[in-house]
């Protein structure tokens, strides 16, 4: 990369790069050298000015022809886009050659209203049209740049599938489940490879044990939900479908059944009749009282009155498109005045992007930690631990079945790291 920035400058692009071998005895791989090839993209700039007149508005344009004219005939574009974006560069070129017309025509001896320097006086309207053709221009050049982008990443990834050793593939193709970016997955790589010796890059476990060392950092874990003393009121919300009120079950029936404390459940599901009577039933076989609320007087009050040291609330799945629902589950917190914890729920099998929908939608309640629930439903759950990590989130809990009052564990770094590589749950 340093030579190659010093022989052609920043305006090199580098698309590509593989290792080879050079010379060896009698054209054979004996004594040949170990060299990389790197494949770079040089954009070779033609300029046109058009300079600034002091009488009247004018706009300096710089066109860079060879370079899309380069990349258009080199078929980088899609066929989707190559028609509009011809079209655009030929509107381009034929705006040029008017703007070199109209300098030998201001330039002409027969011309006495111009200074010789060759200002080209440009109306308004047609300075409106060069400043808006010339933004076409960027964004079609910042258009083929990121495409170019784009297939040296897919070059280096078949470079990945070639040449590396099948543990380190195994392991890029276990974080590329997870859902983890496609940079960041080639980053661990590098970062593995360059943290161990060639002997231990043969062995997978070691391989995998640098991993998590890396990714642990990564993993933010808050414990499992205590109360400190006081009442404590926690809250429970997600998408629709999550598990929730199973969720809070297992865990009203861990703190009342197995740590001897006080607990209440409240339900403000007036949604789902199936939910709340399911949430009565696990209440009368762990015996401790639940309230039903359908409004935010009652709610308060049942909050203020009980003398529980948990108090768990159970609410509606919503939809995270839904804003105007999510904004009423707000309003029920905003009115909780305890020590309290609210609590996400996403399930595993989740898609990223969703994930990623999930938690800006519910992060107007401001949500203090994450129950990752149905892991035993995937065989991947980096798609949360990723998000979580970039919204700095913590996960308290993870569950694994429907079985009340068990499958549900504390999270811990080194447990769900193991899950990512396909450990069991």
């Amino acid at each position: 990369m340093m030579k190659l920035k010093m022989e052609y400058g920043d305006e090199a692009i580098p698309i590509s790069h593989k290792y080879i071998k050079e010379g060896g005895l009698f054209q054979s791989r004996l004594f040949a050298k170990d060299v990389v090839e790197l494949t770079a993209a040089i954009q070779e700039k033609k300029r046109m000015t058009v300079p600034r007149s002091e009488r009247k508005s004018t706009l300096d344009v710089t066109v860079d022809e060879d370079f899309t004219s380069k990349v258009v005939g080199s078929r980088i574009i899609n066929n989707v886009e190559d028609e509009s974006i011809q079209e655009r560069l030929a509107s381009m070129k034929s705006l040029n050659q008017t703007a070199k017309n109209d300098v030998k025509k201001e330039n002409s001896p027969g011309r006495t209203d111009t200074a010789v320097t060759g200002t080209v006086q440009i109306r308004q309207e047609e300075l409106e049209s060069l400043r808006r053709i010339e933004k076409e221009f960027h964004e079609i050049k910042e258009k083929l740049n990121r495409m170019m982008e784009d297939r040296g990443r897919e070059n280096r990834r078949e470079e990945l599938d070639e040449h590396e050793d099948p543990n380190i593939k195994s392991c890029f193709d276990v974080l590329m489940r997870n859902d983890f970016d496609r940079e960041e997955c080639l980053s661990l790589i590098s970062r593995v490879k360059n943290a161990m010796s060639r002997e231990d890059l043969k062995d997978r476990f070691k391989i995998e044990k640098t991993i998590k060392d890396l990714l642990k950092s990564r993993v933010v874990t808050s414990g499992p939900i205590r109360p400190e003393g006081k009442k404590k009121v926690i809250m429970f919300f997600g998408p629709t479908g999550v598990g929730k009120t199973t969720t809070m079950a297992k865990l009203g029936a861990l703190y009342a059944l197995r740590e001897g404390y006080r607990v209440s459940f409240v339900s403000i599901d007036n949604y789902r009749i199936a939910a709340t009577e399911q949430l009565k039933k696990y209440a009368e076989i762990i015996k401790i009282p639940i309230f039903i609320v359908n409004d935010t007087e009652s709610f308060k009050e049942v909050i203020d009155r009980e003398k529980s040291d948990i108090i768990m609330i159970d609410t509606s799945g919503r939809s995270h498109r839904n804003s105007i629902k999510i904004s009423e589950i707000k309003h029920y917190a905003e009115l909780v005045s305890y020590d309290f914890e609210k609590v996400l729920c996403v399930s595993a099998n989740t898609k990223k992007g969703d994930v990623v929908d999930v938690f800006n939608a519910f992060n107007v309640i401001n949500f203090d930690s994450i129950i990752i629930t149905k892991v035993d439903e995937t065989s991947s759950i980096g798609n949360i631990i990723d998000i979580a990590d970039k919204y700095s989130k913590p996960i308290s809990y993870y569950t694994n079945g429907q079985e009340v009052p068990n499958d549900i564990y504390v999270a811990e770094p080194e447990k769900l790291l193991n899950i990512l590589f396909g450990g069991a749950p």
